[in-house]
């Protein structure tokens, strides 16, 4: 149960570090979807509810971590003609 948890941060620190503007809080799309999934066939119980809030939890601070890592680097643009 746990390496899920390590997934999820795992894709909010890359999704953070790596995307650009509201596409970093792409990552907390997956545990809602996985959490409704869930719901439709086991039905909504206190268990869900309570993983699915870590599981947002993490992906957050997963998310805030690689934003934290990438800093304010400004992306460099190819230059024409540089192959």
């Amino acid at each position: 149960m746990v390496v899920s948890y390590v997934l999820f941060f795992i894709a909010g620190v890359g999704f953070g570090y790596a995307a650009v503007g509201a596409w970093r809080w792409l990552p907390l799309v997956l545990p809602l979807l996985l959490g409704a999934f869930t719901a439709l066939q086991e039905g909504i119980g206190g268990v869900l509810l309570v993983r699915l809030g870590i599981a947002l939890v993490v992906t957050a601070v997963g998310v805030i971590a690689g934003t934290m890592l990438a800093g304010d680097q400004p992306r460099e643009r190819p230059q024409p003609g540089w192959r």
